[in-house]
């Protein structure tokens, strides 16, 4: 009856253990939990190797895996934790994002309408009124440069116009000479179709008669 209270609390304290521990690696960072992993994977390997020098291993074993598997548990819970965090910063950080570019182009477009606010509120410039023609100093000048001018355009306009007729007659005379090339070619293949034979051209040969059935009972026999 002394050992009951004792057996009670036993479990007691060891999920009490359980939780302060699950409380502290709920606060660890993902480097303090890959640390935490690797000396958990450390102890587990001294005591594997300690256990395989004992006489009965199999239990020994069996209590390491316990062992491990408890104090890995709570790392596994704050590794989650903190991806669901990474997870959460990272879809805060695109909708902050998404609400900046959204205020950016908010501005533009306020920026825009102000301006053009401003625009239709200027008034409108007063038209420009060409100046009056200056009396030509020397009316003669001018019109000899005028009369130069003009034939200059009247020259360079007669040139062009030979030019263009040049094109045109040397492309009549391309036309003409193929036309006469195509004649001359099909004069030679038609007589040299209707040429006759030659004299090195042998006649056919002469059909031999068919003898009768006298000449062939004439032939001698053996």
């Amino acid at each position: 009856m002394t050992f009951r209270p004792v057996l009670v609390l036993l479990p007691m304290a060891l999920s009490g253990a359980a939780v302060s521990t699950a409380v502290c690696a709920a606060e660890m960072t993902r480097a303090e939990i890959s640390a935490a992993r690797a000396r958990i994977e450390q102890t587990y390997q001294a005591k594997v190797r300690e256990c395989n020098q004992r006489f009965v291993v199999t239990g020994c074993l069996e209590d390491a895996r316990d062992e491990r598997i408890r104090e890995l548990r709570p790392l596994d819970h704050a590794e989650h934790q903190v991806n669901a965090e990474e997870r959460l910063r990272r879809s805060a950080a695109a909708r902050e994002r998404v609400q900046q570019n959204e205020r950016d182009a908010a501005k533009d477009e306020a920026r825009r309408k102000t301006e053009s606010v401003r625009e239709a509120a200027q008034p409108a410039s007063a038209p420009v009124v060409p100046g009056a023609r200056t009396p030509r100093a020397n009316p003669e000048w001018h019109q000899r440069r005028e009369a130069k001018l003009d034939a200059e355009a009247k020259a360079e306009a007669a040139l062009r116009r030979e030019a263009a007729a040049e094109r045109r007659q040397k492309a009549l005379d391309r036309q003409r000479k193929a036309g006469e090339q195509q004649q001359r070619s099909a004069e030679k293949a038609a007589s040299a179709a209707s040429a006759p034979v030659g004299k090195n051209t042998k006649p056919p040969a002469a059909r031999l008669p068919t003898p009768s059935a006298s000449d062939i009972r004439a032939l001698p026999r053996p």
